[in-house]
């Protein structure tokens, strides 16, 4: 064929691809396997079309999701089509709502030069409307109107507007106000750009028809991955021609929690009973006991179309499964077999680390830190760069420093207590006119007009008091970090909203009051008083010690959401445990297929190496929990998976390897127990009187007072090296 000969399309592709290529009219289904190499065909599919069959370019659209991967395939056809390129409609499925909206905004009740609400402008809209319906934002949140605004309009509702039994009336109505504010602003946000745009295409026949006209050729990539609103985008535009083509994998389809519904993929077939359906299947990235050991995961799933990944790549080694004694094991282990592949040559940036929850990467990020390894969060921020970290450092530095004003500022109206910027300011000139700090001036502010947060300023400061009272008092930093997320009310505004982000962002605090028990633990190890001074002090050193580290090849942490459309070299996948993978919260809400097909995601970024890790403990919530291995390591193909189990009798050590007091729980449970009034002998501290005792969930806590230098500290009796007087 002349166009094989002139454009070499088609040189190195395989018999699936080719046809893929050269598939001309009607409906086509492309399932494209991980690394089955679905942006080649796609970019040559368009090629053929514009110089075989000249189809003009600007009669081609072309849709994937994200800005990323709509440049890179602008970037691919500019390659082979140079300028003719430029008229190949290529866009997001927000731009392309946008690009319709736009021309006829008039018809859509919108009138020209809209403006559009990103997520700051949407909040600030709905915290106006909150304010003005007189509603606590603590019994409803702006995220969850947002939310619920959002979802209506994924699934495109054709009740949208309206209520509906399934939810609470108060919400309902928040959220048509919300609707309702949009347009009188004459706005829309990023949901409505697709809403809007695909109720003017239902509605006026004549625009449909415009563009029906327009485009010829509609290609949607990431099928898997659209909502209903899309999915009607795509059956609206296709038009009677249906020369509508869709590619991609419901073995990755991992996002239903953002409304990404699987079955428009699965029964596309029906929808399109004239549809041609391709399959890539073989792999250009993993070798193959990899791609054995996704393959085997998941057919496991029963919703799927059968398919199975092969590849010319027959040499590699065994994926790698490591049952751990703990958590902090686990990393130790990773990170030293990181530090081996880098003496053998392997490079930092061809390695990930893959997790299942956000909260999981702190420990990774320490260990990192301690060993000089250069390391980089992908798709999100730093443990004690997130939000809700700072906001609770925030609260314990004004603890320990009730001078600190700009921790102050950051946290008096978080979570949500009506402190807004006129208050603060009112707050601010009391204390420059009597000359004290602003957190002296709080329990003033009932004493200043027009602050109807007064009550709650002073309630706040009260509890900061108590708070300061108990640092000095000996109470572990744990107890008070804990505390305060309690009675500031931060704990109870994020257990409110059960969206994914409240969800992580708790998992985030949960996991820094875990941070705060190990520091506990490996202080009083040494024979030392844990103390919040001391902790937010090591905290500071060891952020300001992951800056130095910045820059260079870095190893990839990220949770295995974000891995999607990456690869690396070697993968490490940790916390592989019933109630991490598969998520608790998925499997109560039956989503134990997008669990493993999220696992499925993870093994296919590997090209070479593989490595899958469990632990046998894990604190969680602050105490030590016995865990039981994901049921995925039991689906994997035995054939191409070697397992190991730690050789250690310890389920748990405090310190991931540094010479400390090891400990097991029944150590912990058969600890001695001490009263009050007795004398006790401390290896570095020499004798003394307990003066204090009490139960706790990490054991009994006791406190000292020493006979050498008269000062009390506290300890934990399971990791401190001590014993009764009367039996030296």
């Amino acid at each position: 064929m002349k166009f094989e000969n002139s454009l070499g399309l088609l040189e190195g592709l395989n018999d699936v691809q080719k046809t893929a290529v050269l598939h001309e009219e009607g409906p086509l289904l492309i399932f494209a396997g991980a690394g089955s190499g679905k942006t080649r065909v796609i970019t040559y599919r368009i090629a053929h079309l514009c110089r075989h069959k000249n189809v003009a370019p600007w009669q081609i659209l072309a849709v994937t999701f994200t800005n990323k991967a709509a440049g890179e395939m602008r970037e691919r056809l500019s390659g082979i089509l140079g300028k003719k390129s430029d008229d190949i409609f290529v866009r997001t499925f927000h731009s392309l709502g946008l690009y319709i909206l736009s021309r006829h905004c008039e018809q859509a009740g919108l009138k020209s030069g809209f403006s559009i609400y990103d997520d700051a402008a949407q909040k600030s809209l709905v915290k106006a409307i909150l304010k003005e319906k007189k509603i606590d934002p603590e019994y409803i949140s702006h995220d969850a109107v947002i939310q619920f605004a959002n979802r209506m309009r994924d699934r495109f509702d054709s009740g949208a507007y309206s209520s509906s039994g399934h939810y609470d009336k108060e919400l309902l109505g928040l959220t048509d106000e919300y609707f309702k504010k949009l347009k009188e602003n004459n706005a829309v946000d990023y949901a409505g750009l697709l809403y809007e745009s695909v109720k003017l295409l239902n509605g006026y026949p004549d625009i449909l028809a415009l563009y029906r006209n327009l485009w010829k050729y509609f290609l949607i990539d990431e099928y898997q991955d659209t909502n209903h609103t899309q999915y009607v985008m795509g059956k609206l535009l296709a038009g009677e021609n249906n020369n509508l083509v869709v590619v991609g994998d419901d073995d990755q389809s991992i996002y239903s929690w953002r409304g990404a519904d699987i079955s428009n993929i699965l029964n596309f077939e029906t929808d399109y009973t004239d549809c041609r359906v391709l399959r890539l299947e073989e792999n250009y990235r993993s070798t193959a006991p990899i791609l054995k050991a996704a393959s085997s995961l998941i057919a496991n799933n029963q919703k799927r179309s059968k398919k199975e990944l092969f590849t010319s790549k027959h040499e590699g080694e065994p994926v790698h499964y490591r049952l751990c004694g703990g958590d902090l094991d686990e990393v130790k282990t990773i990170v030293e077999k990181i530090q081996s592949l880098n003496s053998s040559g392997i490079s930092s940036e061809d390695i990930a680390v893959l997790y299942r929850t956000n909260a999981q990467s702190r420990i990774f990020e320490q260990l990192f830190q301690e060993r000089g390894i250069p390391c980089m969060i992908i798709g999100g921020f730093r443990f004690y760069e997130r939000a809700e970290i700072k906001d609770l450092l925030a609260y314990l530095y004004v603890t320990v420093n009730p001078s600190d004003t700009v921790s102050l500022e950051r946290i008096i109206n978080v979570p949500a207590r009506g402190v807004g910027e006129a208050a603060i300011g009112k707050l601010r000139k009391l204390s420059q006119e009597r000359g004290i700090t602003l957190f002296e001036a709080m329990p003033f502010a009932p004493e200043i007009k027009g602050v109807r947060s007064a009550s709650k300023i002073a309630h706040l400061y009260a509890m900061f008091r108590e708070a300061s009272e108990s640092v000095f008092s000996g109470t572990f930093p744990s107890e008070i970090a804990a505390g305060i997320l309690k009675k500031s009310g931060y704990l109870d505004s994020l257990k409110k909203n059960k969206n994914p982000e409240s969800i992580s962002r708790k998992d985030n605090l949960d996991e820094f009051i875990n941070a705060m028990k190990e520091y506990e633990e490996q202080t009083l190890a040494r024979g030392d008083s844990p103390d919040l001074p001391g902790y937010l002090q090591s905290i500071s050193l060891f952020t300001d010690e992951m800056k130095s580290q910045e820059g260079g090849p870095a190893v990839s942490l990220m949770t295995l959401h974000n891995a999607k459309g990456l690869e690396y070299k070697v993968v490490f996948i940790a916390g592989i445990e019933e109630g991490y993978l598969p998520h608790k919260i998925s499997m109560d809400e039956g989503m134990l297929e997008e669990e493993r097909r999220l696992l499925y995601v993870g093994i296919t970024r590997a090209k070479e190496k593989l490595y899958l890790s469990s632990s046998r403990y894990r604190r969680i919530f602050g105490s030590i929990q016995p865990r039981m291995a994901s049921r995925f390591i039991s689906e994997i193909d035995p054939d191409v998976i070697e397992k190991k189990e730690e050789e250690t009798s310890l389920p748990y050590r405090p310190d991931a390897g540094r010479a400390v007091h090891n400990f097991n729980e029944s150590q912990r449970e058969s600890a001695i127990a001490y009263k009050t009034g007795e004398r006790v002998i401390h290896e570095r501290y020499g004798h003394g009187t307990v003066v204090t005792a009490e139960n706790t969930v990490s054991g009994q806590k006791i406190t000292i007072e020493f006979d050498e230098d008269g000062r009390s500290r506290k300890f934990l009796t399971a990791y401190t090296p001590l014993k009764k007087e009367n039996s030296a």
